[in-house]
């Protein structure tokens, strides 16, 4: 059976205690059945001279062995440690390979490192479903209001537009820009301009209303600030309200 860390460094320290025991009752047998005392000089320092280099020895194993020995043990952990830190969740772990080559004491650590990938492996799993679901049901009820929206970020790129503005600008497409985009004068003497204020001021902004000449009538523009976690502006949403195209009904004429 393979010996662990622990019994390994226990052999060691058990080992010199050995030493030190062998040593004493040695030099009390040497003084106690002495012939002469140079002899009992001479016994006593060939015995302490071995003992000591035996445990100066042992000692130099259990100096070096153990920064050795845990540097290698450690490797594999630490490895894994960096990929964690660098984001990475999907680690493959061969737990019966480190079964079989590593002390149980550290193959403990990697058992539980594992468990806590699959966990987190799991809830990032949850938590993907659950922002998919919510940005599905977001995206839903902005396609079926009567309101425009557009979202951006702070340099002015498109993220979102509903169907709404896509019927009344078609000109505006997702994953443009604003800022940099010319677009014909309705859109760029009027919303550009506002969209590019409430960009730069990175605050809500009053409505304002507009007269767009396709539409034949106002519409209105009202602004919000995407703000992350510590508040700080990450974008804006735009709503455009009234896009609704008048529709004349004919006259009927009931005369005979």
């Amino acid at each position: 059976m393979k010996q662990s860390f622990t019994s390994k460094i226990r052999v060691i320290i058990l080992l010199m205690f050995l030493i030190t025991l062998i040593q004493g009752i040695i030099l009390l047998k040497l003084i106690t059945n002495f012939d002469n005392i140079i002899t009992l000089k001479m016994n006593i320092q060939n015995t302490v001279i071995i003992t000591i280099f035996v445990q100066f020895v042992l000692a130099m194993v259990l100096i070096f062995y153990i920064p050795v020995f845990l540097r290698k043990a450690f490797a594999d952990i630490h490895q894994i440690l960096k990929e964690i830190s660098m984001g990475n969740y999907h680690i493959d772990i061969d737990l019966e390979n480190f079964r079989k080559s590593m002390d149980n004491e550290f193959f403990a650590v990697i058992l539980s490192i594992s468990n806590m990938l699959s966990s987190v492996f799991q809830f990032d799993i949850l938590k993907k479903d659950k922002i998919v679901e919510h940005h599905n049901r977001i995206i839903s009820v902005l396609h079926l209001a009567e309101n425009g929206f557009i979202i951006l970020d702070l340099e002015g790129n498109i993220i979102y537009i509903n169907d709404v503005i896509n019927d009344v600008f078609p000109a505006i497409s997702e994953k443009s820009n604003m800022i940099n985009t010319n677009f014909p004068p309705e859109i760029e003497n009027n919303v550009k301009k506002y969209i590019i204020h409430v960009l730069n001021a990175q605050t809500k902004q009053e409505f304002q209303q507009y007269f767009i000449p396709s539409l034949k009538h106002h519409i209105t523009l009202n602004s919000a600030i995407v703000r992350d976690s510590n508040g700080e502006p990450k974008g804006a949403v735009i709503a455009f309200s009234n896009l609704k195209k008048v529709i004349k009904k004919p006259s009927s004429d009931n005369s005979e």
